[in-house]
């Protein structure tokens, strides 16, 4: 009898996202994941958080804007060496852009766009129902 609860609650739990994807940086220990997830199923809108890890020396989750189902795509690019203070990785979600610094695994918002985001290494997306982080073919040099 105390199963009966479980099963009113499991159907509207089904239709529910939680879907993670990575991005390896440097060695196993470095590293930048993106978590989807939508709490019900009949919410549009999925809640994103951008996981930076390197490890020993820091782990941190912080929350980008949320994004409707149907559009979560999430760019990376890495500004060329020196163009910052620190080096960092900028996430362009629409509109917004982010820096997610490689040291101390810090984000935050740029107020305006950046001039130079840099160059794209990929991006985290749906495809077929799964969150993939889908690398941006390689640039060759212009000859």
């Amino acid at each position: 009898m105390r199963a009966w609860p479980l099963l009113i609650v499991l159907p509207l739990l089904a239709g529910c996202k939680n879907e993670t994807a990575s991005l390896q940086l440097a060695g196993p220990d470095h590293a930048l994941t993106l978590q989807v997830r939508q709490a019900w199923f009949w919410r549009k809108e999925v809640d994103i958080e951008a996981i930076m890890t390197r490890q020993p020396d820091c782990l941190r989750r912080s929350r980008l804007d949320g994004a409707p189902l149907a559009e979560i795509s999430v760019e990376v690019l890495q500004p060329e060496a020196g163009e910052f203070a620190e080096p960092i990785l900028i996430l362009r979600q629409g509109a917004n852009f982010y820096a997610i610094s490689t040291q101390n695994c810090e984000m935050q918002r740029f107020k305006a766009p950046p001039s130079r985001p840099g160059t794209r290494l990929g991006t985290f997306r749906l495809e077929q129902e799964k969150l993939k982080f889908v690398a941006a073919p390689p640039v060759t040099p212009a000859q």
